[in-house]
């Protein structure tokens, strides 16, 4: 069932609507105002730091550690902060971009916490998979709040106005799929679920929104299956509209630019490219997009200029790079990262 074939003014109204919720309250960019300097930041997983730079000036890099402690895969950025969560040690890094200054909020025991989304400059929602809950994180006081429950193994978190929602991997012990996945929808008034959303695929593990509001869903499935896809995610009505197959092994990540392709990562082959305006590939996974002879990405992301960054872990033993494509997807230039680089993303710093 194909809900977003329908007639112009209702794809219209709708983009109005999710255009205008997200203003409000943000997205899972973290990019909120049009003051301050475009900034990437992306995070090393296993040396535990992020890489920070102007997008104008990749060349001022700068290296932020986090902890003594942790696996951090996942990021979100709000003006001049950064939090991380540090996965099998229990606790958030609060990151102030402008000082440089590192924080950590502790989390519940054996939170495991993976993924993460502001709500508003303030709060952040983390994802803590071992325990199947939800931590409101308030950033300013440096604290956390009661969990909420939600499903079981959720490992990504996004924000549509004062929604929460939270991807629910669903694995069983061996870490597998048990079964498809779930979306828990948190009304962030009274941090109570309010409602799911069932996927057709398996694994859900990132998700970006499409330039006309609706949110894409990578599905990763599982390792040596090859069932990786995509959902579509109505958040105004809470359903699933549409699920596309095909996206091979293991995907990971994914990024928009303006016209609305979507830019999937998997260690497996790259990059692949999908239209979603024409729901068609333009870059399939047997023939993707290769940025500098590269065929392996850990994260991608676009910054406000339509560059797309691709990380390129290597052996996830010595420093590694980026790889920027500029906004026609020539090669642009490398930039040195730390080790086993995993996730991206963008914000406006302002000075102090």
């Amino acid at each position: 069932m194909n809900h977003r074939k329908g007639t112009i003014p209702v794809r219209n109204a709708l983009a109005l609507a999710i255009a205008i919720a997200i203003a409000a309250c943000g997205d899972t960019t973290g990019i909120e105002t049009v003051t301050g300097v475009e900034t990437a930041v992306i995070l090393n997983s296993i040396d535990l730091s992020i890489t920070v730079f102007p997008v104008d000036d990749p060349d001022v890099a700068s290296a932020i550690g986090l902890a003594a402690a942790g696996s951090p895969v996942s990021l979100a950025a709000r003006g001049n902060t950064v939090v991380v969560p540090l996965g099998f040690f229990p606790a958030a890094a609060v990151v102030d971009l402008a000082s440089g200054d590192v924080g950590t909020i502790p989390l519940p025991d054996n939170s495991g916490a993976t993924g993460v989304a502001f709500l508003n400059d303030s709060i952040a929602y983390v994802a803590n998979p071992n325990l199947g809950t939800v931590s409101v994180v308030n950033v300013s006081a440096g604290t956390a709040g009661p969990q909420i429950e939600v499903g079981v193994f959720p490992q990504a978190v996004a924000v549509w106005g004062d929604t929460v929602l939270v991807l629910n991997a669903e694995l069983g012990l061996d870490f597998r799929p048990a079964r498809q996945g779930v979306v828990s929808a948190i009304d962030a008034s009274s941090n109570t679920v309010v409602g799911s959303i069932f996927l057709t695929g398996f694994n859900p593990a990132a998700a970006a929104y499409e330039p006309d509001g609706l949110l894409y869903i990578v599905n990763s499935g599982a390792f040596g299956d090859g069932n990786g896809s995509l959902s579509v995610v109505n958040p105004a009505t809470l359903d699933e509209v549409e699920h596309h197959a095909g996206f091979g092994e293991f995907p990971g990540d994914i990024a928009f630019d303006e016209a609305g392709r979507a830019y999937v990562s998997s260690f497996a082959y790259g990059i692949a490219v999908w239209d979603a305006v024409g729901d068609s590939f333009t870059s399939p996974p047997d023939d993707p997009l290769v940025a500098d002879g590269h065929t392996i990405s850990s994260g991608v992301g676009i910054d406000s200029d339509g560059r797309l960054y691709t990380l390129i872990p290597g052996d996830c033993i010595a420093p590694s790079v980026a790889v920027r494509l500029d906004a026609t997807l020539a090669f642009d230039r490398e930039i040195d990262v730390g080790v086993c680089p995993i996730a991206v993303t963008f914000t406006r710093v302002e000075e102090q």
